[in-house]
């Protein structure tokens, strides 16, 4: 497979910014009342899914971003390539804890995830929650979402439905908060619910807004949330009732809440919207709160939005709200402009149907912040290949002088949809970044993959989770691919980054998986920290040799085999240890007779374990 290039560093052009005098609206919303999810009743958790092709906000914008494809297209032909080997000095990231997560998901799947200090896993898909150990990998807990949020009171049968669920863990209060929407028209309301505890198998307080909340005929779509030191931002479009793609979006809301008063259960839950962001006297569409990178900053949140149903465009708005709920200022938008584009993605490949997976538009789907810089991606075409591939952001300085530099990663031979980005460490001062995303192509099933960014360079892909069939479910050529995938730093664990996508199943199904991502220069112990005793068995040897060892926590090791004189022969491929007793085994069978050190290093260099052996004749 050939990597399908355009990793070119471009630095764009920066319009002035400009503050936009409007003035957010202050609301209240009732506790609806409390639930402790392990105690709901939800015997069967029973779901009924229409296998029709939904319609993405709006009955007909659907049919509209098929035309937009077809433009792309025939403006962006596939062009496949030689195979090659690889070409990047970035190493990949390694796989570490493993989770099966909810195999009966909603069509889409709208897979996200989030994980405590504690190693609590949430999962959440159309339309369940799955607790998780996420040290033991042990499943605890699975709650159909409506059961779970019936405090709520929504009765309505015909669009009584949970769907779109986002979480997101808090590291400073230690808890969780999750977002779900029901219904759709004058049935669509904003469900948000508060961890009590660091327990997400306790207790939750639940509050709800109504999704036309002006009486404008319109309702609130696809969520996304991100936290600051007091508050949670969540930003949805507001899409009219029945209207076409041309018509239909009306504008993108921006909700500010006080998280302390949900953790509480206060009586009332305070929260302002932010409903006139604009560019140019136009919305912006589709805004995305920024995400904490290492540490959760504050009052302000940074947002991006972009031009995501252009065949192709140049153009990112970096939006900023200023201040918490009642505080003074107003909201800035600047815009970003780079010399290379993104644009609308192709429908992603099967091999052995003719059904597409949607990848819907290129709205940012992920992104962080960490020291000066903002990383983010998004869904976008590859001009140079005609696949769909992602388009990653760098803006640097974004306070103050912000500059942002573009880069896709693709694979001729496959489409990439639905990435997500989070933090994975800082090496020689430069920011890393873990990208995963879901992929598929002519001779790959549906899949997850991930690679690790180091600043400068992707590294070759990696595949999570290779599907076991193409996805066909609903019944049209189209199918749905899922519309976001969860990911999530290790808090207090910088190099790790926790994710969910999605694969293909057996039976032609979903199913998605919960992995932990370790980046390759991540080191949780020194030297000094390495346990003893150890041990060389048996020794001497002849063929096989085997190093028993103990670790005080989790790194990825080089094993070295050094003569007596400290030269390095040869050395083992590296191996990701975990916490406690380890065995590695190798075959000595090709070194010369005589006496030889095995050596373990950490990521960073520091000596783990040396053990001396010898080689028999």
């Amino acid at each position: 497979m050939k990597l399908a290039g355009l990793v070119a560093l471009l630095t764009c052009l920066v319009h002035s910014s400009f503050a936009q005098e409007i003035k957010p609206k202050l609301f209240k919303a009732p506790l609806c009342g409390s639930v402790v999810l392990s105690e709901v009743e939800d015997k069967y958790s029973a779901q009924v899914y229409n296998l029709e092709m939904p319609e993405v906000e709006g009955n007909n914008e659907a049919e509209r971003l098929r035309e937009l494809k077809q433009q792309v297209a025939r403006t962006f032909p596939y062009k496949a390539g030689p195979a090659r080997k690889k070409t990047t000095t970035a190493l990949q990231p390694i796989i570490g804890v493993t989770l099966t997560a909810d195999t009966v998901t909603g069509i889409p799947p709208d897979n996200y995830m989030a994980i405590s200090k504690g190693k609590k896993a949430v999962s959440v898909v159309n339309s369940n929650i799955e607790i998780y150990n996420g040290a033991t990998g042990a499943f605890l807990y699975m709650k159909n979402l409506k059961a779970m949020s019936v405090a709520v009171g929504l009765n309505n049968f015909t669009n009584d439905f949970r769907y779109d669920p986002k979480i997101v863990y808090d590291p400073e209060a230690d808890r969780f908060i999750m977002v779900m929407l029901n219904g759709t028209n004058q049935y669509n309301y904003i469900v948000f619910a508060f961890s009590k505890t660091n327990d997400p198998a306790g207790a939750w307080n639940f509050y709800k807004f109504y999704g036309d909340y002006t009486g404008d005929t319109t309702w609130f779509d696809y969520p996304a949330i991100s936290i600051t030191h007091n508050e949670i931002f969540l930003t949805g479009n507001k899409i009219k009732y029945d209207s076409s793609w041309q018509a239909g979006f009306k504008k993108t809301l921006i909700y500010q809440v006080k998280k302390q008063d949900g953790y509480n259960g206060a009586a009332t839950l305070n929260y302002q919207i932010w409903d006139s962001v604009q560019y140019n006297g136009k919305y912006l569409r589709c805004l995305y709160p920024v995400n904490p990178g290492d540490v959760v900053l504050g009052p302000e949140q940074y947002l991006l939005s972009n031009r995501n149903f252009d065949v192709l465009n140049d153009t990112v708005f970096l939006v900023k709200v200023p201040d918490t709920i009642g505080g003074t200022g107003s909201i800035s938008v600047t815009p970003l402009v780079s010399t290379l584009s993104y644009g609308a993605p192709p429908d992603a490949r099967q091999p052995d149907t003719a059904k597409s997976l949607a990848t819907n538009d290129a709205r940012v789907l992920g992104g962080f912040l960490r020291g000066n810089d903002i990383q983010f991606v998004n869904t976008s075409v590859n001009p140079a290949t005609g696949a769909s591939a992602i388009y990653h952001g760098v803006i640097s300085n974004f306070a103050t002088a912000p500059t942002l530099q573009g880069r896709i990663f693709g694979v001729d031979t496959l489409d990439l949809g639905y990435p997500n980005i989070s933090y994975a460490g800082n090496t020689s001062g430069v920011n890393n970044a873990i990208l995963s995303f879901n992929f598929s192509g002519p001779g790959k099933f549906p899949s997850s993959g991930a690679v690790f960014f180091d600043g400068t360079n992707f590294s070759d892909l990696l595949t999570i989770k290779s599907g076991a069939t193409s996805i066909s479910i609903l019944s049209g050529k189209e199918q749905r691919w899922g519309d976001y995938s969860g990911s999530q730093p290790e808090w207090g664990a910088p190099g790790v980054v926790w994710v969910e996508g999605i694969f293909g199943g057996n039976n032609h199904q979903y199913a998605s998986q919960m992995t932990q991502l370790i980046s390759p220069y991540f080191s949780a112990v020194k030297e000094q920290e390495a346990a003893k005793p150890s041990k060389v068995f048996p020794n001497p040897a002849f063929e096989l040799i085997r190093l028993e060892f103990t670790m005080v926590g989790d790194q990825l090791m080089t094993f070295s085999i050094c003569d007596v004189n400290g030269r390095v022969v040869d050395q083992l491929p590296q191996q990701y240890c975990r916490e406690g007793r380890n065995l590695i085994q190798f075959n000595i069978g090709s070194l010369a007779p005589g006496m030889y050190f095995l050596k373990g290093s950490g990521a960073q260099g520091y000596t783990v374990e040396t053990q001396k052996f010898t080689k028999s004749r």
